[in-house]
């Protein structure tokens, strides 16, 4: 099989990095004007499709090996979500990055626990929260977003 051309292979590696086909048409060198039209003709295209499945294979053996990859994946979660306004979305990034780092405990349904013990920073929240249980970086995310002082649920300081 002839192999792709190389802005063919760039518009790749730029598609699977950024994920939209237009973006990755101009970062390959097409066009800034015709980059839609290149980036639509392209990803129908057999060849370029089957190139990209090779190079999330390949990014695939390599991703998730650390907790270093997985906390860095979820700070650009977290980045993304604060500048597109998705609070709750960004709450659970810090929240799985907490868990990650060790600084909250695994959720009691995973530990098979009840979460009615004192120093568990979740059981206030599932009262309050009609049972369901909510982290209490939500309710954080919530008092930065009305102006008000973040609250550290865990030692009771500002």
């Amino acid at each position: 099989m002839k192999p792709l051309k190389t802005r063919q292979e760039r518009f790749c590696r730029k598609f699977v990095e950024l994920g939209c086909a237009t973006t990755a048409a101009r970062a390959a060198g097409y066009a800034p004007r015709w980059a839609s039209n290149a980036g639509y003709r392209l990803i129908r295209h057999p060849r370029i499709t089957r190139r990209i499945a090779e190079i999330e294979a390949e990014k695939g053996e390599n991703c998730c090996d650390t907790r270093d990859v997985l906390l860095g994946k979820l700070e650009t979660v977290f980045r993304r979500a604060i500048v597109d306004h998705h609070f709750a979305t960004a709450a659970r990034a810090v929240d799985l990055q907490a868990r990650l780092r060790g600084f909250i405990g695994p959720s009691a349904a995973s530990a098979n626990t009840r979460p009615d013990r004192e120093d568990d920073p979740w059981a206030g929240a599932a009262s309050a929260n009609g049972g369901r249980r909510r982290s209490p970086v939500f309710d954080n995310i919530g008092r930065l977003h009305r102006g008000e002082p973040i609250l550290d649920e865990f030692s009771g300081n500002i």
